[in-house]
């Protein structure tokens, strides 16, 4: 497979691929080490069964320096006659290729393969990354007849389809991933304020060279503007004035483009768009209001829960608007909105602590069975967010509470319907449900609780 642009190029790097990491750090050298320009490097993996085809030989001519990297499963290809055969076409003329031993070492058999294997540089992966370069600019300035590989930039820099850009193969990535970008302050400028952008860069510049930076917004011509050198790693340069969006900007040293990286230019009205859409978030909105550093949905959780802990009337609470369910007998019907309810706010955002308390406020379990404006319940809604455990929780919550009021129910149906004692039997059932939910395991209060209420009763219950 290959990867590139139309046009000519100054180096094609061809590799099995057991040898993709190398053929990563080879493009990143080049690349940052002004010699070579991004558009100009080719990469060519050659496939386990398939020869190079005509189409592919032509990228092979049209490439000024060749480097391959003789891995173990590159060499293997060698044995294969009609691989064999189109790498002889390809690598020539002997001049512009340079062999690269990765992991395997010279013998004669490459002899009988190719007959100018002696005239190919050697390299070895002990060799410095600048005798890499040196091999290349050697390779490229015989294939040209040049004295350097800067010596056609100009004349290169007029062919339009040289100045595409193209896309690193999926297969081992992009050279311009975000650690090989520079860096920029500020990236994002705001619209019609004028702006010093810094630029630090990976690679040293020369100071006796011009600097200029070119924003590159996509509906309006390119501007470049000179930069100045703050040290031998930093730039910074005035921002021109463009309208909003992402704009891509190429620092030259020169005539050589040696970085790129963007900055965003934003409008005050995008700016307080970004701001109100973080805000529209209720459980930030809550913590900035509750000056919560940094967020914390638990902290949140145990805030709320005490407040309302605090605050629960001795008349009941009636935030589910439990008096309107009834009236309009909307038990287990769907209502318009996507939170109805506390309880469903609670459970969207996962806020365990409320959920429990709220669970055992009156009309807890008409809440319940209202659905939203999608058809989810309380229960559905934390499991659809990421929450299972309180989903579990609800489940075993609401099970329990239905137990515990049929066997209530029964009790009284057989006994003396006293309403006094059904109300002590209903605050008692709500008692149990809260400690079984917020402390599991605490038999001992429950057996005492138990024991209060029914007078006589033998101490071992």
């Amino acid at each position: 497979t290959c990867t590139g642009a139309p046009g000519e190029y100054d180096v094609l790097i061809v590799y099995a691929s057991d040898a993709t990491e190398w053929c990563q750090y080879l493009q990143n050298l080049f690349l940052f080490t002004w010699q070579v320009r991004k558009h100009r490097i080719l990469s060519y993996q050659l496939e386990d069964d398939s020869a190079i085809s005509h189409q592919e030989l032509d990228l092979f001519s049209r490439s000024r320096s060749i480097i391959l990297l003789l891995s173990a499963e590159l060499v293997r290809s060698f044995y294969i006659p009609h691989i064999l055969q189109s790498l002889q076409e390809a690598l020539w003329p002997p001049c512009k290729v340079v062999k690269l031993f990765c992991g395997v070492t010279d013998c004669d058999d490459y002899l009988t393969f190719f007959k100018d294997w002696s005239q190919w540089q050697e390299l070895t992966n002990d060799d410095e990354p600048d005798a890499y370069l040196a091999a290349v600019e050697k390779a490229i300035s015989e294939d040209s007849g040049c004295d350097s590989v800067t010596d056609t930039e100009t004349e290169d820099e007029k062919n339009p389809v040289d100045s595409h850009r193209p896309a690193m193969s999926e297969e081992h990535g992009s050279s311009k991933s975000t650690g090989d970008c520079p860096v920029v302050q500020p990236n994002r400028i705001q619209c019609g304020v004028q702006t010093t952008v810094y630029i630090i860069m990976k690679c040293k510049l020369d100071s006796e060279m011009k600097t200029e930076v070119e924003f590159s917004p996509e509906n309006a011509s390119s501007v470049r503007v000179l930069a100045e050198m703050e040290n031998e790693y930093t730039i910074s340069v005035k921002a021109p004035n463009l309208t909003s969006g992402t704009v891509p900007l190429q620092i030259y040293s020169g005539d050589l483009m040696v970085g790129e990286t963007s900055v965003t230019y934003h409008t005050d009205m995008e700016e307080i768009s970004n701001l109100l859409a973080n805000a529209a978030n209720p459980v930030q909105f809550m913590c900035q209001a509750f000056k919560i550093v940094p967020y914390s949905i638990e902290a949140l959780d145990k805030l709320l829960t005490e407040s309302l802990k605090k605050n629960i009337p001795a008349s009941g609470l009636h935030l589910f608007g439990i008096n309107q369910l009834e009236e309009e007998d909307m038990t287990a019907n769907q209502r318009d909105e996507e939170l109805p309810t506390l309880l469903h706010f609670s459970a969207r955002y996962g806020l365990k602590n409320l959920t429990a308390l709220l669970l055992t406020c009156p009309g807890a379990l008409q809440a319940y069975s209202v659905a939203n404006k999608y058809g989810h319940y309380p229960n559905t809604i934390a499991e659809k967010h990421g929450f299972k455990d309180l989903r579990q929780f609800i489940d075993e919550y609401v099970e329990t509470a239905d137990m515990l009021k049929s066997h209530i129910k029964e009790e009284l149906m057989q006994g003396e319907e006293d309403e006094s004692v059904y109300e002590s039997m209903a605050h008692l059932s709500t008692d149990l449900l809260m400690k079984c939910s917020l402390n599991p395991g605490s038999d001992e209060e429950l057996y005492e609780s138990m024991a209060g209420f029914v007078p006589g009763a033998p101490e071992d219950l």
